[in-house]
């Protein structure tokens, strides 16, 4: 706001300003001497006696006209009022120095000893506070535009540049410092405008006490002041913008290069879930990861006798999913806000991705809840590697248990007894208290069939995924 090349030119203007302004007031003054017919006046105000007379020179050139002007004014408050509408403060301060020399030197007063630094009387304390007020007002304003449009218009360039171009936060507030700087150009001269208007204090200073290094001084201090209680006050938004956590999609592009970096941010995929909505279902295949960055979502597994059970509920900075395992998922993840938005990508993207970026795995796996992966670890949410073992208290029926219905029919079918495939895949037919009197054989190779289907499906689907699409037939 304060550029050295403005000041200069607004200095300037004022001036042009002001001996327009003074010649015409001076223009107003001398006619009116020659309508209360001043013969004094008539006599020392060149041009005043009518038609191609000379222009008035400018004030301060002849200090015979300033007294006779001075004159006027002691006699005629009226002048007083429509010479002070037409002129400026610089404008009257040369003035009131112009005719206090002439009344000096009608009086026989050494005006050069008297307005020496030495013989100046410092301004009383009531003076400097009327001065503060005065000086610092217009800063606050301008501190106050300064700081709300950088945070409104940084904010808002983040929510939007950003997430699409990758910009960071730093450059985000960097552009909105560049609007508000622009802004403050325009901004200026309503801020002085307004603060003309507000009828502030007056500290009446006179002219030698206005280059005292002191008042120079306290008149920087209450710029500096405003500045700082205008940029306080301007930082309100803060309060009212809605509180940002860190997004976990941002830390994972953050740990790839540059090129991996830009893939990422092509291949992610924004959802928005409504209340009650389902991210994953319990019972179906899975083939993305999945990143929150607004609302919460609640995982509910299933106990030992089919039944929900909420694991718990995770937020914004949470992932959800397994990269590395393409099976059907044990758990449903369901919205719980009116709102809820998650960052999307395929889990063979990601493992690609992931290559080569070890530190990329550890963020995505730090940011899962550590009781949905207990819950996981014990609902058997890895690969098998070797089929059950036919002895008691391996752990075969607590595993027929914590599948779902539909694979308990599997299990059963597996089986083949008449009894084993009269199930319907309906809760509380006795699928468990069923499977638990089977002999120990029957359990390991029922449930070893069903974990080679599994693994020969989880194969096709793999090589389906992968498999390229096939051209159409030319017509």
């Amino acid at each position: 706001f304060c550029h050295p090349a403005s000041l200069r030119q607004k200095q300037q203007q004022q001036q042009r300003m002001a001996r327009m302004s003074a010649r015409a007031a001076f223009s107003s003054v001398t006619a009116t001497a020659a309508m209360h017919g001043a013969s004094a006046s008539a006599a020392s105000v060149p041009g005043a006696g009518g038609d191609g007379a000379a222009p008035p020179p400018p004030v301060g050139e002849d200090d015979g006209d300033a007294a006779v002007i001075a004159e006027l004014f002691r006699t005629d408050p009226a002048l007083v009022a429509r010479v002070a509408a037409d002129v400026d403060s610089r404008t009257a301060a040369r003035w009131a120095l112009t005719f206090s020399r002439a009344a000096a030197a009608a009086g026989g007063v050494d005006m050069a000893a008297s307005l020496k630094p030495r013989t100046v009387e410092r301004p009383n304390a009531a003076q400097l506070r009327k001065l503060m007020i005065r000086t610092a007002v217009p800063f606050i304003g301008f501190g106050f535009f300064d700081n709300i449009i950088m945070l409104t218009v940084g904010e808002t360039i983040d929510c939007t540049f950003g997430v699409a171009f990758g910009f960071s936060t730093l450059a985000a507030a960097g552009m909105g410092q560049m609007v508000s700087d622009a802004s403050g150009i325009t901004l200026q001269g309503f801020i002085e405008r307004f603060a003309d208007r507000l009828g502030l204090p007056d500290p009446r200073l006179s002219l030698a006490q206005q280059q005292l290094d002191f008042v120079k001084y306290w008149m920087m201090l209450s710029r500096v002041l405003g500045i700082i209680l205008g940029c306080f006050i301007g930082m309100f938004p803060l309060i009212i913008m809605p509180e940002r956590h860190p997004r976990l999609v941002d830390q994972i592009a953050e740990a790839l290069s540059a090129q991996d970096r830009q893939e990422f941010q092509r291949m992610v995929t924004e959802r928005h879930y409504k209340r009650g909505q389902k991210l994953v279902e319990y019972g179906e295949y899975s083939l993305n990861v999945f990143m929150i960055q607004e609302g919460s979502v609640e995982v509910v597994g299933r106990d030992l006798d089919g039944l929900p059970l909420s694991v718990c509920t995770i937020g914004p900075g949470h992932s959800f999913g397994r990269p590395e395992l393409s099976r059907r998922a044990h758990v449903d993840v369901v919205a719980k806000d009116d709102n809820v938005i998650v960052q999307s990508i395929s889990k063979a993207d990601f493992l690609r991705i992931m290559e080569g970026h070890q530190e990329v795995g550890a963020i995505f796996m730090g940011a899962s809840s550590a009781e949905a992966q207990v819950f996981l670890r014990w609902q058997g949410q890895t690969l098998p590697s070797t089929p059950p073992v036919a002895q008691k208290g391996t752990g075969k029926t607590r595993k027929f248990a914590s599948l779902s219905q539909e694979e308990k029919l599997e299990v059963l079918r597996a089986v083949g007894t008449p009894e084993a495939l009269s199930f319907k895949g309906e809760q509380g037919e006795g699928k468990v208290s069923f499977f638990a009197n089977l002999t120990e054989e029957q359990k390991r190779s029922s449930l070893a069939k069903y974990y080679e289907d599994q693994e020969r499906r989880w194969a096709l689907a793999g090589d389906a995924e992968a498999a390229p699409a096939a051209p159409k037939a030319a017509s």
